[in-house]
């Protein structure tokens, strides 16, 4: 009777011995088979529902968005987006200070760099004005529509880019838009 368990122990280990001498060469050759039949890597697309803005740029006169270097759209543009983005909130009831509160601040500040390296870019010859302002107002237009969605992975996504033109890549080719 003591030998017993001894017995089915060394009994399933000698049945399920080949299956383990076999698992290598099996996960060996799905290495193989997957390293050459990866696709390229394509690009994260994230989707967004998105609403016009349309109605709220009428309301905007050209007195009170000021002046751009690429026309008065984007001046426009970028008077809401300073006005839906951010807010002023008392320091302390009845003291006269108030502090500046940015809604998604990644995307604000990115939109605002974006702004300043393409105006810089024209200005220097770089990139033709016709262009700049194509890709200047797709990114406002993102960055107005996506003001109440859920957009965590695309903040984590503008954090993890390293310069200007790749911010530009994912808000013009990485963003669709549902309407």
């Amino acid at each position: 009777m003591k030998f017993l368990p001894i017995l089915s122990i060394a009994f399933s280990f000698i049945v399920t011995t080949p299956a383990f001498v076999q698992e290598p060469m099996v996960l060996a050759k799905a290495a193989s088979v997957s390293i050459r039949n990866t696709p390229t890597k394509s690009p994260t697309t994230f989707v967004f529902q998105a609403f016009t803005s349309d109605y709220r740029l009428a309301e905007i006169t050209e007195e009170m968005a000021g002046e751009h270097f690429l026309g008065s759209v984007v001046a426009k543009k970028l008077y809401l987006l300073d006005e839906v983005y951010t807010s002023e909130v008392a320091v302390v009831p009845g003291n006269p200070q108030s502090k500046m509160v940015v809604k998604k601040p990644a995307i604000y500040n990115s939109v605002r760099r974006i702004e300043k390296y393409l105006t810089k870019s024209v200005k220097r010859g770089q990139i033709q004005a016709e262009s700049a302002t194509a890709d200047l107002n797709k990114v406002l237009d993102i960055a107005l529509s996506i003001i109440s969605a859920d957009t965590g992975s695309f903040e984590a996504a503008i954090d993890a880019a390293n310069d200007d033109p790749q911010r530009i890549f994912l808000f013009t080719k990485c963003v669709t838009l549902t309407y």
